[in-house]
């Protein structure tokens, strides 16, 4: 029996032409009729979460900037966050000045740019919080630093790669073909926050689905008793989870969620 339904958000809920099939939509709400917990697990920070959490009425905590921070899903307070050194957070904020790459910091509640652009978001469609200098005006560890482009990632990965002391550097590449670059603590994944997260319920890994679509999303796909990558997914994910949605099909989550709700689940057992 599943219990525990976690999904990550874009490309995955949200389709590649980035709308959310009613279909989707319609079987989370069934989901949890029938006492299902639903967990959001993204990339996304809660400032671009919380209004999903709101439309469907979740009060589940929320996974989000890839397992950095867990959230209160009713009272959008920090429950835990596992943060980056302060110092190399400022190392590559200046490094980024420098270079006219536009960064997203995460602190605490808080999302800083360091240039008057946004890596995403197109002027006006993303309200900046700005300060340029904010390599000598952040005091606080961020958990996250976020950028977006073909040479911002090059750059930053030839300047700071892989791994460090405390940190690592997360390249994912989704639908679009944009590469992404996160610095992250190193226990900052979403199957170790999932994890964590049944623990504290009582759930164990056999009644819980997983269902994501890029590599970020492999460590709670191999974690749970039933990991779920959509069709569109790289192979490295395909072949790593336990069902494959349909190639085409953007309503692949409701359609997992059907095949949990069913009495054909068959949970992979460690």
């Amino acid at each position: 029996m599943i219990r525990v339904i976690a999904m990550d958000l874009d490309d995955t809920l949200i389709a590649p032409d980035q709308q959310i099939p009613e279909e989707n939509l319609q079987m989370i709400r069934t989901a949890r009729e029938a006492g299902v917990r639903i967990v959001f697990a993204t990339a996304r920070g809660w400032y671009r979460t919380e209004s999903l959490y709101r439309a469907l009425d979740l009060d589940t905590p929320a996974i989000v900037s890839s397992g950095a921070q867990m959230i209160d899903g009713v009272t959008g307070k920090e429950l835990w966050g596992r943060t980056i050194p302060l110092e190399l957070a400022k190392e590559v904020i200046a490094y980024a000045n420098e270079q006219a790459i536009a960064l997203r910091v995460y602190v605490g509640s808080e999302l800083w740019n360091n240039l008057p652009r946004d890596p995403i978001f197109a002027k006006g469609q993303y309200e900046l919080k700005y300060a340029p200098d904010l390599h000598r005006h952040i005091r606080q560890a961020p958990y996250q630093i976020f950028t977006k482009g073909e040479r911002e990632v090059e750059l930053l990965l030839k300047k700071f790669p892989q791994a460090g002391d405390g940190w690592l550097s997360r390249r994912v590449v989704y639908a679009d073909g944009v590469p992404e670059l996160m610095y992250l603590h190193p226990q900052s994944n979403k199957g170790e926050a999932l994890a964590a997260l049944c623990a504290k319920w009582g759930v164990p890994r056999e009644q819980v689905m997983a269902i994501g679509d890029s590599t970020n999303d492999l460590p709670m796909i191999e974690w749970a008793g039933v990991g779920v990558a959509m069709g569109w997914a790289p192979q490295s994910v395909r072949e790593r989870a336990d069902l494959v949605t349909a190639e085409r099909d953007p309503a692949g989550v409701a359609a997992a969620i059907r095949h949990a709700l069913s009495a054909n689940v068959s949970p992979r057992v460690s």
